[in-house]
């Protein structure tokens, strides 16, 4: 069962990071990863929310850095545990134009922060979250793309960031549902 599932994996791994490579799309991507490290692009984006709403509400920035800071230890913790190697490391013929990130690879840390932080920011503005879930999408397909993480790691990430968010929110507002 579980080679069966990294075969998949492996797959999908070599059909995403095998689209054409220029070094335009290599700029571009290499961005866009940059963007999400650390969830920057999330808190430019939460920052540009509170000073633009007449009634800033604090709530919002509190979550994103208690999304930040969930993120982070969840990372950290997991990848220290598992210690799965990044796809360049067992993989022959990865596609990596930019090497960068020589810790592990589960889960992928841009995927947690980014889908935990969508999901706190569709919260407060539910008619934007196509568009911070779509951003969450592209900046995890970046790390396949650049070659630093395997689909699961990606969705790995997504089911953690979904729950780390759902949990900021309900520390600042417990009585989310």
């Amino acid at each position: 069962m579980m080679e069966n599932l990294y075969a998949v994996d492996k797959t999908l791994f070599y059909l995403l990071n095998h689209l054409p490579h220029n070094a335009l799309t290599d700029i571009i991507f290499g961005a866009i990863t940059l963007a999400g490290y650390l969830g920057f692009i999330w808190f430019v984006i939460g920052f540009i929310i509170y000073f633009k709403e007449k009634k800033s509400d604090k709530k919002l920035l509190k979550s994103l850095f208690a999304t930040l800071f969930f993120s982070l230890l969840v990372e950290i913790f997991l990848k220290n545990l598992i210690m799965r190697l990044r796809p360049q490391f067992v993989l022959p013929g990865v596609i990596e134009p930019f090497d960068f990130y020589q810790s592990f690879s589960f889960p992928s840390g841009h995927a947690v922060i980014s889908f935990a932080a969508a999901f706190v920011l569709s919260r407060y503005k539910p008619k934007l979250k196509w568009l911070y879930y779509s951003l969450a999408v592209i900046i995890s397909f970046s790390r396949i793309y650049l070659g630093k993480h395997f689909p699961s790691d990606i969705l790995g990430g997504a089911v953690i960031g979904l729950f780390i968010g759902y949990i900021s929110l309900k520390i600042q507002m417990p009585k989310f549902k």
